[in-house]
């Protein structure tokens, strides 16, 4: 009996011992991360270069200092598209003159404004195209020079269905504190003869509907892209919903997006991805919400497309939208 009391206070004591660890990661080698989208929705677009650090955690998006990455300005960026133009991108500018859109009192108002951006900057390493305009069926050119290092990656746009109609599903959606909320729901005819995978984002903001901003319905709240393989659809896709997906490092708690005020206006916006993008995003969503759990498979890396020894995708998408107004 002493003995086995002895056993039980040495492993109560091994236990309880602690040791502090240095998490930095000294010895980590920066990446170059290229990341960017040309859609059919009014433009410009973004290409997005930053090289990676050694720092843990799971930022905020909307200022510099609160970000895990390292800018990269002063590189060389050139999209081309396969009828000829050839765009050499600009540092974004702070300021954009666009049409912004307000739904208020059940009117739908716009107005042109100098919209500021706090995502879209250079100094977060955003650069935005001048003339190039995005069409479904056609192929794009990234060409990407940073210093002595030069990156590619090519991009198909394929065609996507039109959004037959879009709702919004009230109380039906309850987290975990008991609280209802609202489903989006899509319908839209899915092309049985041919294959395709689809992005569906419901985007809580009626402001900038028609422009093409990727950023904001990818990190609005931390969500995830819900991107769907149409081997799952039937030829008429009767109601799907749009899920939310939120990585496991959320910090708040709640679902917000499914939370949004209905009042001022909402869309739901469907994308056609190839099976590279799909795949990107699909295995993206796998590492954002492991949670450790020793039965879980390690997800595996993100192989994306750039071409050079940089990480990320540059992908095209063809995409219909419609608005939720109430």
């Amino acid at each position: 009996m002493n003995m086995r009391w002895s056993f039980i206070c040495v492993v109560i004591l091994l236990a309880a011992c602690t040791k502090d660890y240095d998490f930095k990661l000294k010895d980590t080698t920066p990446l170059y991360v290229i990341e960017g989208r040309i859609s059919d929705l009014q433009g410009p677009y973004y290409i997005h270069i930053t090289r990676s650090t050694s720092l843990l955690g799971y930022p905020l998006v909307t200022t510099q200092d609160a970000d895990s990455f390292d800018a990269v300005q002063g590189a060389e960026v050139i999209i081309k598209d396969d009828l000829g133009t050839v765009d050499t991108l600009i540092p974004a500018a702070d300021v954009l003159p666009r049409m912004l859109y307000l739904y208020n009192n059940h009117v739908m108002d716009s107005d042109v404004r100098a919209y500021p951006s706090k995502v879209y900057t250079y100094k977060r390493g955003y650069y935005q195209t001048t003339k190039i305009k995005g069409m479904p069926g056609h192929n794009y050119q990234l060409h990407v020079r940073i210093g002595d290092s030069t990156f590619q990656a090519s991009a198909y746009m394929p065609p996507v269905p039109t959004l037959d109609s879009v709702a919004v599903k009230e109380d039906t959606v309850v987290d975990a504190a008991g609280d209802k909320g609202n489903l989006p729901l899509a319908w839209f005819r899915e092309p049985q003869d041919e294959k395709n995978y689809y992005m569906l984002q419901f985007y809580s903001n009626v402001v900038e509907y028609p422009y093409n901003a990727f950023l904001l319905e990818y990190n609005n709240y931390y969500s995830i892209p819900f991107v769907v393989d149409d081997k799952i659809l039937p030829p008429y896709v009767n109601g799907l919903s749009v899920q939310l997906i939120i990585p496991d490092s959320y910090p708040y708690s709640g679902a917000p997006q499914y939370f949004s005020y209905l009042d001022r206006g909402v869309q739901i916006r469907l994308s056609s991805l190839t099976k590279e993008a799909f795949e990107y995003f699909n295995v993206l969503r796998k590492q954002l919400q492991t949670d450790g759990n020793v039965y879980k498979p390690t997800p595996a890396s993100a192989r994306g497309n750039i071409q050079g020894g940089a990480l990320g995708l540059f992908w095209a998408s063809s995409i219909s939208y419609k608005l939720i107004l109430p």
